[in-house]
């Protein structure tokens, strides 16, 4: 059967004219070209050529079977194109999983980047927290999560940024004057906490510090968990990005002894990106 390098070798040589060009072009020896030739007759049971010495001239046959070859080769061609179009493809619908200091922070830069840039994309947000984001990523619910590293083994996590935890308080409390804290004076406090399963974070600091919190009100909203403070009903303990849009009352602590957390964009090992996904995934990384 015919394939495809013994129709480029016969278009390349038509176009040249001289077997030793055409081998220097396809980086292949004359002898290759010419076998390659005399296979496509012997396939063909027509002659395609007259050899002169100097010149390479399609016969009438070949001329005719020669529009179709370059036809094929065109189409051939386009396809290829086709393909590379769609691996680039930047389209369809993306679901990712955000947690509350994302949505603040960088969702609205990569949105405005998609809208600007691939606009046929759509992008939907669900708001979720660790373990919802983890369960959906597991279940395919969404594409991609934003999530705390260190995640499960089955999630690659990509790691976008370092967020501090900072202690919050009202300008009342009898700490709101100190420069910094060591987060040792914070054991007899009241505390308003974020939700567990909303904020591993704190939770986790608090036990590698031997902290069992006095907890006066546990809250799902960080925005009320701001009020509350400000309004000095307890202290909390919140990621620096969540206090972008704070009460102006409010005072914000930075620990002797810094406590970062790494915040980064998951994917279920076991599923393929789309191109899509890998796009976002490349313009979170570029406007962090």
């Amino acid at each position: 059967m015919a394939t495809f390098s013994q129709y480029i070798a016969l278009k390349t040589l038509i176009e040249t004219g001289s077997f030793s060009e055409t081998g220097m072009k396809l980086n292949l020896t004359q002898s290759t070209i010419s076998h390659a030739i005399n296979n496509l007759e012997k396939e063909f049971d027509i002659t395609l050529i007259h050899r002169h010495r100097n010149n390479i001239k399609l016969t009438s046959e070949g001329e005719i079977l020669f529009e179709y070859i370059h036809t094929i080769l065109q189409q051939q061609e386009q396809l290829e194109n086709e393909i590379a179009k769609l691996k680039n493809l930047v389209s369809g619908t993306l679901h990712i999983g955000v947690i509350p200091s994302v949505s603040l922070t960088l969702i609205p830069k990569v949105l405005a980047y998609f809208e600007e840039y691939h606009p046929n994309l759509h992008i939907r947000l669900i708001d979720g927290d660790y373990d919802q984001i983890e369960e959906w990523l597991q279940t395919g619910v969404i594409d991609l999560g934003f999530l705390v590293n260190p995640v499960p083994k089955k999630f690659a996590c990509i790691p976008l940024f370092q967020d501090a935890l900072v202690c919050i308080m009202s300008e009342m409390h009898p700490l709101a004057k100190q420069a910094q804290l060591d987060i040792q004076q914070l054991k007899d406090e009241r505390w308003i906490m974020p939700k567990r399963n909303i904020d591993r974070d704190v939770n986790q600091l608090l036990f590698q510090n031997d902290i069992r919190p006095v907890i006066a009100y546990e809250i799902a909203v960080d925005q009320v968990i701001l009020s509350m403070v400000n309004a000095n009903l307890g202290i909390s303990v919140l990621p620096e990005t969540l206090l972008q849009f704070s009460p102006k009352t409010l005072v914000k602590k930075h620990f002797t002894t810094p406590y970062l957390r790494s915040v980064g964009i998951a994917y279920n090992r076991e599923g393929q990106l789309s191109s899509s996904a890998k796009k976002f995934i490349e313009a979170c990384k570029e406007l962090c």
